[in-house]
Parts: C-alpha cells; sequence; structure tokens
C-alpha cells in the first residue's frame, strides 16, 4: 500500500511538472511571433496608383496585405512583407486570361 501511495504522488509530480513546461513553452513561442525582437522601424511598401490595401494579416514571420483596386492598374495583389527584415519578399499579381 505504501508503494502504491508513493507511484500515485510521483506520477502526480510527473504531470504538474510537465503542464508548468508545457506552459512555459507556449509563453515562449507566443513571444517569438509577436514579434519581441527588435522594432522593425518604417518600412515603404510600393503600392500601384489607385489602389488600396483592402486586407492586412500576419501569418509568421510576413506580413501579408492584399491589394485591391483595378485590375487594369495591377492592384489585384498580394504582397508579402518579412516581418524581421521589412523587405517584400514576395508578390503575387493575379492576372486575367485572354
Amino acid at each position: 500500500m505504501q508503494a502504491l501511495k508513493f507511484t500515485v504522488i510521483g506520477m502526480g509530480l510527473l504531470i504538474v511538472a510537465g503542464l508548468t513546461l508545457l506552459f512555459y513553452g507556449l509563453a515562449e513561442g507566443v513571444g517569438k511571433l509577436g514579434g519581441a525582437g527588435e522594432p522593425l522601424g518604417e518600412v515603404v511598401v510600393p503600392v500601384p496608383e489607385g489602389c488600396v490595401i483592402a486586407d492586412s494579416r500576419i501569418v509568421a514571420p510576413y506580413l501579408v496585405l492584399r491589394l485591391d483596386g483595378l485590375a487594369d492598374r495591377g492592384c489585384q495583389q498580394v504582397v508579402l512583407v518579412d516581418l524581421e527584415s521589412g523587405r517584400v519578399t514576395g508578390r503575387v499579381t493575379a492576372v486575367s486570361e485572354r
């Protein structure tokens, strides 16, 4: 009976330690996604004239901008900005098939 008590107490302590490490790891990961490093500063993203930013979201490690406006001005775009360097790393432009 005594051995069973020690086993149950030991398993309980292992569960508490495991949960503590899990929550610590999650908190560290969220901090990295939140951009806790150096501030980005000013970033200039070229946007064709007459276009507007219709949507923006962060998909780590990128800022994704969706541009909207007239298709003949090249406004139908998705722009990827690297959050660490501030550089435009990708641009997807939608064109109509003719």
